[in-house]
């Protein structure tokens, strides 16, 4: 018998791409984006959108690291073709639909459900301390100097900074596997367990320390954007990268937005003002959330076509 699931499979990603391809067309102002547009743009634009999509290979990497923590092993050309043909859903609006997305492909492939809400809610951990840190630590360094961070900013790193913090120190300190937990004669070690335990230093800092590059890499490629489109000098790349990794935690927060459209230009604006005029900084965000979608629709059709060919070969471990 035909199992119906690889041609559903199949209609989700054509629909996808369908309403990922009208939510660009009305989301983006082409009129502008034509104005600034030049051989140099677009190439600039062509390498930063490359950078932008090789964050997924590294998050999956990140990703069978903390699976390992759970005892589980998965091949990281899966775990990246998993991650990159989800990408698109989170362009639906509620932030939800690329959760799901990646929840439904990774337990269909055998992925305990256990580890998947663990490991899923210890990168979003890792990956918003990172944030802070890159954010912090790159405006710092930057032209303007962390003393024009604005005050709404400031004022929400004050008290997320140290829960992150606390959050991280948990994760990065303490050793307790799930299959040792559940042997515990303590009955907190063993609730901990249930959830997931903790996957201490060798297996949290690696993680963190893939989530900063990316980062860093969306920041060069952000930063090769400005050059090319011959944004001032004082848009430079510690200022683009912390602009970058903080309102892309903003936006991450945002419920309803997609993608954080909207919330994440609007924060970059903020963080951004004083470096160029108003005109330059918005068609500099525009660049950027183009740069951002290019390379979400790069991943998708690699990532859709990379599970495809897996899926006729059959298992994901490794």
């Amino acid at each position: 018998m035909t199992h119906p699931w690889p041609a559903l499979g199949y209609l989700a990603a054509a629909v996808l791409a369908g309403y990922f391809a009208w939510f660009l067309a009305g989301s983006i102002d082409m009129a502008m984006l034509e104005s600034a547009m030049s051989p140099k743009v677009l190439a600039a634009l062509a390498l930063s959108a490359v950078m932008y999509a090789s964050i997924i290979p590294i998050t999956g990497w990140a990703w069978r690291r903390l699976l390992s923590g759970q005892g589980e092993r998965w091949r990281i050309s899966w775990l990246t073709a998993l991650l990159a043909a989800t990408q698109l859903a989170k362009y639906v609006p509620g932030n939800i639909a690329q959760h799901a997305s990646r929840a439904a492909l990774a337990m269909r492939g055998g992925m305990a459900g256990r580890s998947l809400v663990s490991t899923v809610a210890q990168e979003t951990i890792l990956a918003a301390a990172a944030s802070v840190v890159v954010g912090v630590l790159m405006y710092a360094i930057s032209a303007p100097g962390a003393g024009r961070l604005p005050d709404d900013a400031r004022a929400g790193l004050l008290w997320l900074g140290p829960l992150l913090g606390l959050a991280f120190v948990a994760l990065a300190s303490v050793r307790i596997s799930p299959q040792h937990a559940s042997a515990s004669p303590h009955r907190l070690i063993r609730l901990l367990g249930r959830m997931g335990g903790l996957p201490g230093a060798r297996v949290a800092l690696p993680a963190f320390a893939a989530y900063v590059l990316n980062y860093l890499l969306i920041g060069i490629g952000l930063w090769v954007v400005a050059r090319a489109s011959g944004m001032p000098s004082t848009l430079d790349f510690p200022l683009v990268t912390a602009a970058f990794a903080l309102s892309w935690l903003v936006g991450f927060l945002a419920p309803g937005a997609p993608a954080g459209l909207g919330v994440r230009e609007g924060i970059m604006v903020v963080l951004l003002s004083g470096a160029a005029d108003n005109t330059q900084l918005l068609v500099f965000v525009l660049l950027a959330r183009l740069v951002t979608m290019l390379g979400d629709a790069c991943n998708f059709l690699i990532g859709s076509a990379w599970l495809a060919v897996d899926q006729s070969k059959g298992n994901a471990t490794s």
